[in-house]
């Protein structure tokens, strides 16, 4: 039977690889101009500084490498607050996170004037931590201390 499994797994980590590589490709190639895979490939593996060249280099492969971080960070993040309130349909919302970079947000441009996208971040991660921080501290009250069904409620 653990072997059954592990080839299940094994079987499902090289789909999940391959599906990430073709999307790989697919994120280089296409952008505001569709361009062909030999050209992706010698832009990767021998760049001759061409317009087409620079533009895979300089935009797409970051912008692709972006996208796989950003994508992992948020899988690693749902997992740990899945983990965290013992149930399997949990999302940032439950701990307060939305609602407090929300309302962080709201409070920066209503109250300091801030405009600009960049100016929103802190106020976005601050509003986030400080939104857990109330959540999980409502939750500790009482006896038992925070249990995952008083974070879930």
């Amino acid at each position: 039977r653990s072997s059954r499994r592990r080839t299940r797994r094994l079987l499902g980590l090289g789909v999940a690889v391959g599906t990430l590589l073709v999307a790989v490709v697919l994120s280089v190639a296409i952008g505001s101009a569709l361009l062909p895979l030999d050209v992706v490939w010698q832009a990767l593996t021998a760049p001759d500084g061409s317009a087409s060249h620079a533009t895979i280099s300089g935009a797409r492969v970051d912008r692709t490498l972006l996208g796989i971080v950003v994508g992992a960070s948020l899988g690693v993040a749902g997992a740990l607050i899945q983990a965290l309130t013992r149930n399997p349909l949990a999302d940032p919302g439950v701990l307060g996170v939305n609602a407090g970079a929300s309302f962080a947000v709201t409070l920066a441009v209503a109250v300091f004037g801030v405009t600009r996208i960049d100016q929103y971040l802190p106020f976005a991660f601050v509003g986030a931590v400080v939104g857990s921080a109330v959540v999980y501290l409502a939750a500790s009250g009482g006896r038992g201390g925070p249990t995952p069904l008083r974070l879930t409620l």
